[in-house]
């Protein structure tokens, strides 16, 4: 964690320094707040709020910053970030507005065409919604105002239809991504179940309980990936695709009841 605490020292003294009085808060989410946080497997997630829209120079100034600065820092996932005006976080509507937004998986579009790049990343994001529930229920203030005088309360259907959305491909993705699907797939249930916001680490070990037995291996596999430092000899195994795609049926019929 101490590059981590380096690297959050750095992302609050740049970003207040490229945004001066722009700058509402930085807000930190996902599973650096959900006690789920592994360096050697996560991303770090934040909220930038701004109060009003940042020009493109400024977005040049705050990408080349966080690609020189903090990207080799980062937990093994990168950062994933979206700058949001202050307007829609105090009155929700959705998808949630944004201004410019990054992630790993954009890195290589970066590089390819910095200027491009910050000049098209804006527009809607659904996944916003739950970003924005996590950030109201369990979220840290990096630097900025409070979170209640920021963020209005979002409501649990919307956080809901999130969800949904994010699961919605889940049967092809378990394939592809089978420890973080199959845990995503547990804490969405948890949430449809009782309506708890969980990590997935705290996902998967409910799923440990309350699942059928055949599932428990998928399960304690994805756990021991997404808990381990390194590849252990069970993180190596490959996992049974078809019981993968059995086990999505099974969880997205349960979610969908």
């Amino acid at each position: 964690m101490r590059s981590t605490a380096k690297l959050l020292v750095l992302l609050k003294t740049g970003y207040q320094r490229i945004l001066k009085d722009n700058l509402v808060g930085i807000y930190l989410h996902g599973s650096f707040v959900l006690g789920s946080f592994n360096e050697a497997i996560s991303d770090l997630d934040y909220l930038v709020v701004t109060y009003k829209s940042l020009s493109l120079v400024e977005k040049e100034k705050l990408m080349k910053y966080t690609i020189d600065n903090l990207w080799s820092m980062a937990p093994a996932k990168g950062l994933e970030f979206h700058v949001v005006l202050l307007e829609n976080t105090l009155n929700f509507k959705e998808p949630v507005p944004f201004e410019l937004h990054f992630s790993k998986q954009h890195y290589e579009s970066y590089l390819d065409d910095p200027k491009e790049y910050v000049n098209k990343m804006h527009g809607l994001d659904p996944d916003l919604t739950a970003h924005l529930m996590i950030v109201t229920k369990v979220g840290e203030v990096l630097i900025g105002k409070s979170i209640k005088k920021v963020f209005c309360q979002i409501p649990s259907s919307a956080y809901w239809n999130s969800i949904l959305y994010d699961i919605s491909n889940a049967k092809s993705m378990i394939v592809e991504h089978p420890m973080y699907t199959t845990l995503n797939l547990c804490r969405a249930l948890v949430y449809k179940k009782e309506s708890v916001i969980d990590s997935k680490l705290s996902g998967g070990q409910w799923g440990l309980k309350k699942l059928p037995a055949r599932y428990h291996k998928i399960v304690k596999k994805a756990l021991v990936e997404y808990t381990s430092s390194g590849m252990t000899k069970k993180c190596k195994e490959k996992y049974d695709e078809l019981v993968l795609i059995e086990f999505a049926e099974y969880m997205l019929n349960k979610i969908n009841e």
